[in-house]
C-alpha cells in the first residue's frame, strides 16, 4: 500500500509531532531504546507515564571528563504516522541535520547542561506478549563520539560533572510550543549541543557555534515581534524611503520578506540575550575576576562578542585566544570570567588588551544556556496563556 504524502508546512519537529501524536489515542507502531552518550555521571533515572520518551541509569562505573560512555539509555515509544514527504518541490523548513533521537539528545543536552549524544537503537520492542524483553537489533550504526581534552586544563570546567536529571522535567514544556517555535527550539539546541563537544578542543568554533545557537533562538523571537516591514522600517528607515518612492509599498513588502533574517542582526543578538538574560553564576570568583553583570556593561561585552563573530566568519579571524582559553581558578575552583586577568595578552602572533577580550568562554556558555532556557519557558508559558484565555472567552 502506498503511504500517503505529507508535506513539512506547519508540522512541529517529531520529538514534538510524536507526543502530539500520543496524546491524542495514536498506537504505538514499536518501542526503541538508544544509549545516549556523556561524560557526565548522572545520579539517577527519569521515568514518565505520560511522556513517550523515559531515560533509564544503566549506573556506569567509571566518570571523568573526556571519558565517554553510554551514561543513558532513552526508551522512545514511536506514535509517529508512517508518511512519506512530499518530493515535489524543496522544503527546508524542519530541517535541522538529525533524526527524532538526536533532538532529544540535544533537547536534554540543554536542560541539564552537559554533553549527551545519541548512538544509533539498540533494542527493539514490537510485541510485549511476545518478545517481553525485546530483541537486540543495530539498525543506526553510529560510532560513539570522541573527546579530546586535557582534564587538567578544561575550558569548560563546569560541564563534565555529576547531576541529577529533575530539569528533564522541561521536556514537558514542549506540549505548549507552535511547529515554528519547536524548530527553532531544537535548532538552537542541536547548534549549544554541538558547541559543548568541540568547546575542549576548538573553542573559537564553539564561540561560532554558542553565538549562533542564540541567533536562532532570537530570528524566532524577534520574527513574532513585528512584521519584516516593521523591524526594516526600524533598522534602516531611510532604505524603506527610497523603496517607497521606487516601487512603493509593494517593494517594501518584497524587499524586507527577502532580507527579514539579517535585519539588524547585532541588535537582534544583543536584544535577545539581554531580555532573557540569566542570573550570575551561583558560584563566582572575587569582583577582581569577575564580569560585571551590568546591562549597560553587558550591551557592550555582547556587541564586543558579535563583532568577533562577524570577523571570524567574513574575515577569516578566529576569536581571540584569551577568550578561548582555560579560565583561571584558585584553589576553591572558583573560575575567572574574563578572557584575561592581566592588562593585556598575546598569543600565536596577537595581541590583546583587557578590555578588548573581556569574558571567557566558561561564562558566556552560561549566559548563552540562561538564556536559551528562559526563552523556552516563556515560548510555553505564553502559549498557555493564550489557550486559557481562548478558553475563558469561549
Amino acid at each position: 500500500m502506498e503511504l500517503p504524502v505529507t508535506a513539512n508546512e506547519n508540522l512541529p519537529v517529531p520529538v514534538l509531532q510524536n507526543w502530539i501524536a500520543r496524546n491524542s489515542g495514536s498506537p504505538i507502531s514499536g518501542t526503541f531504546e538508544y544509549p545516549l552518550y556523556s561524560d557526565a555521571k548522572f545520579l539517577q533515572s527519569i521515568t514518565n507515564s505520560d511522556s513517550p520518551y523515559n531515560f533509564f541509569n544503566p549506573m556506569p562505573s567509571r566518570a571523568e571528563p573526556g571519558y565517554v560512555q553510554a551514561s543513558l539509555i532513552l526508551r522512545l515509544d514511536d506514535h509517529l504516522p508512517h508518511m512519506r514527504p512530499d518530493h515535489s518541490k524543496t522544503d527546508a523548513s524542519r530541517y535541522h541535520g538529525g533524526t527524532i533521537t538526536d533532538e532529544i539528545a540535544a533537547l536534554a543536552s540543554l536542560c541539564v547542561g552537559v554533553r549527551i549524544r545519541a548512538g544509533g537503537a539498540s533494542r527493539y520492542f514490537t510485541n510485549p506478549d511476545k518478545e517481553p524483553l525485546g530483541v537486540p537489533v543495530a539498525l543506526d550504526r553510529r560510532p560513539k563520539p570522541s573527546l579530546d581534552l586535557d582534564k587538567d586544563r578544561l575550558v569548560l570546567p563546569q560541564v563534565a560533572i555529576s547531576c541529577g536529571l529533575n530539569e528533564l522535567q522541561r521536556l514537558g514544556w514542549l506540549l505548549h510550543l507552535s511547529p515554528d517555535q519547536s524548530i527553532a527550539l531544537v535548532r538552537a539546541a542541536r547548534l549549544y549541543q554541538d558547541a559543548l563537544w568541540i568547546a575542549e578542543s576548538e573553542p573559537a568554533l564553539a564561540w561560532l557555534m554558542f553565538v549562533s545557537s542564540l541567533e536562532a533562538a532570537a530570528n524566532q523571537w524577534k520574527s513574532e515581534a513585528g512584521t519584516p516591514v516593521d523591524r526594516l522600517t526600524y533598522s534602516k528607515p531611510k532604505l524603506v524611503e527610497i523603496l517607497k518612492n521606487a516601487g512603493g509599498d509593494d517593494l517594501v513588502e518584497s524587499v524586507a520578506s527577502q532580507i527579514e533574517t539579517t535585519l539588524g542582526a547585532t541588535k537582534k543578538f544583543v536584544d535577545f540575550t539581554l531580555d532573557f538574560f540569566p542570573e550570575p553564576p551561583m558560584k563566582r570568583p572575587c569582583e577582581e575576576f569577575q564580569i560585571s553583570w551590568n546591562n549597560k556593561q553587558m550591551r557592550k561585552v555582547l556587541r564586543r562578542v558579535y563583532d568577533y563573530r562577524s570577523k571570524a566568519l567574513h574575515g577569516g579571524t578566529p576569536f581571540p585566544a584569551p577568550m578561548c582559553d582555560p579560565p583561571f581558578s584558585n584553589s576553591k575552583n572558583e573560575y575567572a570570567e574574563k578572557g584575561t586577568i592581566g592588562l593585556a595578552a598575546s598569543s600565536g602572533g596577537g595581541v590583546w588588551r583587557d578590555k578588548d577580550v573581556p569574558i571567557n568562554l566558561h561564562v558566556f556558555h552560561h549566559i548563552v544556556r540562561g538564556a536559551l532556557l528562559k526563552w523556552w519557558e516563556k515560548m510555553a508559558n505564553g502559549s498557555t496563556k493564550v489557550r486559557n484565555e481562548q478558553r475563558s472567552g469561549q
